[in-house]
């Protein structure tokens, strides 16, 4: 009797990619075809043998399964007058940091961030004034992460998704062709001159602790597509900010790092220590070493 082979995941990855390939090279392949159909029902079938699973639905469950450790950033005390002034530094033509507050005051006086909408409009007060200060820093919303696969305790499994927001540095010259086309920019970052670094920015209405295992997938997965080792972040509901930084090792576990929560006070007392903090994390977005918190 012969023996049974399995399909694996695998397998059907490498029969769906040489599909797509077909699909491509067919010039009169249109929506509602049978080869869409067998297509669809190929990914449907990849899905269910990979685990896959879409960032939205990650929990702390699954950074077990992976192998990620997690830990806290403890601030460095007497760090935090340097933060604030990082936080209150201004140059020319930026969003005062006075026309910040009023626009923060406006949305908390007219805007129902009980909304993640809402929430996202006061992020982006904040963003928008980061990134006034900091030249060749550039906003990307919903940025799109491509299926990425992990080998973890329980087998093959892969995740997707949407950033959020993803900050990006570049060099200035080629800010219009990022902005212009995001993802083909990133995925190719050979055809950028100078350095590049991204943050991962996570918006969650309340409770910003329970998006940590969701940030830090999303974080890890675009470490892997990316091949980098570190990726800093932040998990904000625009009142409240929490900074993380994700390491990835070389055998593919890695552990994520987490400040506490930091409000920006209900009079704005903490403002400038939050644009602080934000500033130096996404100025630093790759680097391992910490300017204002400690492991220890």
């Amino acid at each position: 009797m012969s023996k049974q082979q399995t399909v694996t995941s695998d397998d059907l990855n490498e029969l769906l990619n040489e599909v797509h390939t077909f699909r491509s090279e067919c010039d009169n392949l249109s929506e509602g075809s049978p080869g869409i159909g067998l297509i669809d029902k190929l990914q449907e079938m990849r899905d269910k043998l990979e685990n896959h699973t879409s960032f939205s639905n990650v929990d702390p469950t699954t950074l077990t399964s992976l192998e990620i450790l997690s830990g806290p950033l403890r601030l460095i005390s007497d760090k935090k007058q340097e933060i604030e002034d990082l936080g209150s530094a201004e140059i020319p033509g930026c969003l005062l940091i006075d026309a910040t507050r009023s626009l923060i005051s406006l949305v908390r006086g007219h805007v129902a961030t009980v909304t993640e909408a809402g929430c996202r409009i006061l992020i982006n007060i904040l963003l928008l004034r980061v990134v006034s200060v900091c030249p060749g820093v550039n906003i990307i919303p919903e940025f799109p992460v491509p299926r990425t696969t992990f080998n973890s305790k329980d087998g093959k499994c892969s995740f997707s998704g949407v950033v959020d927001f993803l900050v990006t540095k570049i060099p200035t010259p080629y800010t219009e062709y990022l902005l212009g086309n995001p993802s083909e920019a990133l995925r190719d970052p050979g055809s950028i001159e100078g350095p590049i670094m991204s943050n991962i920015f996570k918006a969650k209405r309340d409770r910003i602790l329970d998006g940590l295992s969701q940030a830090t997938v999303t974080a890890a997965s675009y470490c892997q597509s990316h091949g980098l080792s570190v990726i800093r972040g932040v998990i904000t509901s625009g009142e409240q900010w929490m900074f993380f930084m994700y390491k990835r090792h070389t055998d593919g576990t890695g552990q994520v790092l987490h400040s506490p929560e930091y409000s920006l006070g209900s009079n704005l007392e903490d403002l400038t220590f939050v644009l602080g903090l934000l500033r130096d994390s996404i100025e630093n977005a790759t680097n391992f070493n910490l300017a204002f918190f400690t492991t220890a």
